[in-house]
């Protein structure tokens, strides 16, 4: 059985992972899959409950005993779980890793460079290592999905340009993947025109047709991206329905940080910036390292101003 086509038994638990619907995948069984996609299952169970931010200790031990002869898969699992539930992590596993030699490793430690040291070089060329010493496995997605969003994120378009284009070349059953499907997303809204947006936002758009109400912060994450593409195509009282419809979930997780900049843009837009200021120490406190801010500075903004002014509010 192939495992990654639609009728594969990880297909829906893989959509349901990299569409942030962690409570959903939490509340599987073990035995409700084969012995060949069972480790793969506790794989995503154990990050679901670290993206939710409780500790998966039990698990990964209980993963030990089920799976002997997997430790460096637990081992990495176990490390990204101390650092992401306690802060701290007694061990040096990431900071050890110079050359990525399976999957996971690679994609936590490029999340651990990022997070932890803001070092968004070194985890490119991490991923980038690994992606070419396994061209051809095309059942390892996932480096080619964080690599194209921290080029996004550093604004380097033309890489992640060629790197979307090199998915061309991968066989239908590739290109089927969610995570082959959320990076097109990603480079249609980059590359503009009311055509491009306009896929991305339905394939979004579809995607809440799935039950998250178990899952806020699932539907917190395409609800924000629904906003952000709306804003793009310039559709401004659909974009405060949407707006309304985030309040209602009250998400305070990490991932707010990109939705309070993209409202600072809707701000801008609708209302001539009145509430920029309160916005911008929203986002502060929410990412004091967020790339907006940094822009902000480095273009001799009043930044520190109007931190200072709304510090009290």
């Amino acid at each position: 059985m192939n495992v990654f086509s639609d009728s594969g038994e990880l297909y829906t638990i893989r959509n349901e992972f990299f569409t942030n619907q962690h409570r959903k995948i939490l509340s599987y069984s073990l035995d409700s899959f084969s012995d060949e996609t069972k480790l793969k299952v506790l794989e995503f169970k154990i990050r679901s409950a670290v993206s939710l931010g409780e500790d998966a200790s039990s698990m990964i031990e209980e993963g030990r005993f089920l799976f002997p002869g997997n430790d460096e898969i637990f081992n990495a699992l176990q490390s990204w779980n101390d650092l992401k539930t306690f802060g701290t992590d007694e061990s040096t596993y990431f900071d050890d890793v110079k050359e990525a030699k399976f999957e996971l490793q690679a994609v936590l430690t490029a999340f651990y460079m990022v997070k932890f040291h803001g070092d968004y070089d070194s985890a490119i060329s991490l991923l980038v290592n690994f992606n070419n010493q396994n061209p051809n496995n095309l059942h390892e997605l996932e480096p080619y999905l964080v690599l194209i969003q921290l080029y996004l994120i550093q604004e380097n378009y033309t890489e992640a340009k060629k790197l979307y284009q090199s998915f061309q070349k991968f066989p239908p059953s590739s290109r089927d993947s969610i995570i082959y499907q959320v990076l097109e997303s990603w480079m249609l809204s980059i590359q503009g025109g009311s055509d491009n947006i306009s896929n991305s936002y339905y394939f979004y758009y579809e995607l809440l047709s799935t039950e998250f109400e178990n899952d806020p912060q699932g539907k917190f994450h395409i609800l924000s991206v629904l906003f952000a593409l709306t804003l793009q195509m310039k559709h401004y009282p659909e974009a405060q329905e949407l707006a309304d419809q985030i309040a209602t979930l009250g998400y305070e997780g990490p991932q707010q940080a990109d939705y309070i900049a993209n409202q600072i843009a809707f701000d801008y837009l609708t209302k001539d910036g009145d509430n920029v200021g309160a916005l911008l120490k929203q986002l502060y406190q929410s990412n004091p390292e967020h790339h907006l801010l940094k822009d902000l500075k480095a273009k001799n903004y009043n930044f520190n101003e109007i931190i200072a002014k709304y510090q009290a509010a």
